[in-house]
């Protein structure tokens, strides 16, 4: 499995570790000492944002919004099938009882962690995913962007697993994971797709939260730089075969916890904008994916994803 790798004194903005590089990071941390925008409460910024109770409830309601720090924002789809199922939840939820919290009611907790990455308060929680399942509920995946519209690489961000997934692929629930878990050959994953200003796919990365009969219990670094130059990074979540086997769909809850976003920013200029080309016929080819993140080049019948939403193909 994925080494889980502590975070240390990770601040809102460092430099380059080697002292060549040419670029700041600045770390979108959901803390409110860190908020950097102009809202009018500013000094609760993200804590206003967090639900009363640990049930998210899809996640999908609130705004945010990154401003004057590293621009990173999310807001809830207009075009989605169920308007504000499927998001991303500011949180502060944390607890390490299978048994009493790992159930959908509890679905803003990150498992077996006292605090957000570096003993901050806050943190955020994704759901949501495409199958092909036709059992969904979603026809997008969830997304976070650059909302001063520029392009930027995303250095790296910290994930861990939820009390309800790790529960569920641990214990099972009866039925869409038998009772006792899964097996030790189950994998479970996070697939990030970056865009660019063109809707060019610049790169996909992938984050095993489960393999080798075992999860990710700590905050946990995934660089992302690999992804490029990008506006904004969508979501996804897989398994492996037998977390289909109900005919259900994903049998693993679709939520994983983050924190610590860690973005490039020019140090010359600050933005890191690149200049957009577009095809010389002023068209592009539509990029198609299937539901594991592999680009397809001859589609058959099934389910894909073009420019993040879903594509059903029935001849």
């Amino acid at each position: 499995m994925v080494a889980p790798l502590m975070v240390s004194n990770i601040q809102a903005q460092t430099h380059g570790t080697d002292g060549s590089k040419d670029y700041v990071l600045r770390t979108l941390t959901f803390e409110d000492k860190d908020y950097k925008g102009t809202e009018d409460n500013a000094q609760t910024y993200w804590s206003d944002l967090i639900p009363a109770s640990e049930y998210g409830n899809g996640n999908g309601r609130n705004s945010w919004y990154d401003e004057n720090n590293t621009e990173l924002s999310f807001c809830p789809s207009t075009t989605a099938l169920f308007p504000g199922y499927g998001g991303h939840a500011i949180s502060c939820y944390v607890g390490n009882n299978l048994e009493q919290c790992g159930n959908y009611m509890y679905d803003l907790q990150a498992y077996n962690v006292t605090s957000g990455a570096n003993a901050s308060e806050n943190f955020c929680v994704h759901f949501g995913y495409l199958d092909d399942s036709g059992m969904g509920m979603m026809n997008e995946l969830v997304y976070f962007e650059f909302g001063d519209g520029k392009e930027r690489v995303i250095d790296h961000m910290y994930v861990t697993n939820t009390t309800y997934a790790y529960n569920i692929l641990e214990n099972g629930d009866g039925w869409m994971v038998p009772t006792g878990g899964v097996s030790n050959d189950c994998w479970f994953k996070i697939v990030a797709y970056g865009y660019n200003l063109n809707d060019e796919l610049t790169g996909v990365a992938e984050f095993a939260l489960w393999e080798n009969g075992t999860g990710i219990k700590d905050w946990t670094k995934w660089e992302l730089s690999s992804l490029g130059n990008v506006s904004r990074v969508e979501f996804n979540m897989i398994g492996s075969e037998e977390l289909y086997a109900s005919g259900y769909g994903l049998g693993a809850p679709g939520y994983f916890a983050y924190d610590n976003v860690a973005v490039r920013f020019d140090k010359n200029t600050d933005t890191g904008i690149r200049e957009i080309h577009s095809p010389d016929n002023g068209q592009q080819m539509p990029v198609i994916f299937d539901l594991s993140g592999r680009r397809v080049q001859n589609t058959q019948k099934g389910i894909f994803i073009q420019n993040g939403k879903k594509l059903v193909i029935t001849k």
